[in-house]
This record gives structure tokens, C-alpha cells and sequence, in this order.
């Protein structure tokens, strides 16, 4: 009965690490969306500062110029940022499994201790009930 205990203890563990990973998960899945939205973002912005057919001056020109470059860096920094969390979420997807995996082991000690003790229980009743009769 102890045995069933620490593996039933073992389990619900378990179960609440995977439970907070997903939650984790799901706050990168987020992350990801609004950071990807902000490089779509970015990128047509950056479009929309080359003006063509337009005549301009060259203080507009530079200004642009200027402008331009901030978003194109900027939009680097993005895309680095999207790549970590794609890895990071990559990573959690994997200890997501592992805890999967591990919890199934877990429940099936479980049913086997379960199982065992069930049977166990039987036996001794029948013992019981055989010691009972040649009386």
C-alpha cells in the first residue's frame, strides 16, 4: 500500500510540472504570435518609407533614410527574438512530451501495484475461506 502511495504522489507530481510547462507553452505561443505580428508590422513600414515617384528633398530623403535603417534593425532584433522563442518552444514542446511519457509509466506501476494488490486480497480471502470450511 505504501508503494501505491509514493507512485500515486509520484504521478500527481508529475502531472502538475506538465500542467505549468503547457501554461508555459502557451504563454510562448503568445509571445510568438505578437512578436511575429510586430515584424509584419515592421516590414511594411519599412516599405512605406521608399516613396517612389515622389519628388522629394533631400531632407526628406535622409529623414527616410534614417528611419529606414532604425526599422531594418529593428526588424532584426525581431526575427532573432522569433527564432529563441521558436527553440524555446521547441524545447518545451519536448519536456511537454517527456512528462506525457512519464506520467503513462506511472499510471501503469499504478494499475499493476492496483492489480497485484487486488489479487493479493482475493487470495488471502480465499484462503480464508478455505481455512474456514475444514473447520
Amino acid at each position: 500500500m505504501a508503494r501505491y502511495k509514493v507512485f500515486d504522489l509520484i504521478y500527481r507530481q508529475g502531472k502538475s510540472k506538465k500542467l505549468k510547462t503547457q501554461f508555459e507553452l502557451n504563454n510562448m505561443n503568445k509571445n510568438i504570435d505578437k512578436v511575429r505580428k510586430l515584424e509584419t508590422d515592421l516590414a511594411y513600414n519599412i516599405e512605406e518609407t521608399v516613396e517612389v515617384g515622389i519628388e522629394q528633398s533631400g531632407h526628406r530623403i535622409k529623414v527616410n533614410s534614417k528611419l529606414r535603417q532604425k526599422m531594418i534593425q529593428q526588424k532584426e532584433v525581431v526575427e532573432n527574438k522569433i527564432e529563441f522563442l521558436t527553440t524555446e518552444q521547441i524545447h518545451l514542446q519536448k519536456v511537454v512530451a517527456k512528462h506525457d511519457i512519464k506520467n503513462k509509466k506511472i499510471l501503469e506501476k499504478l494499475n499493476e501495484l492496483k492489480l497485484s494488490d487486488h489479487k493479493n486480497t482475493e487470495l488471502k480471502l480465499f484462503d480464508r475461506d478455505i481455512l474456514m470450511r475444514r473447520k
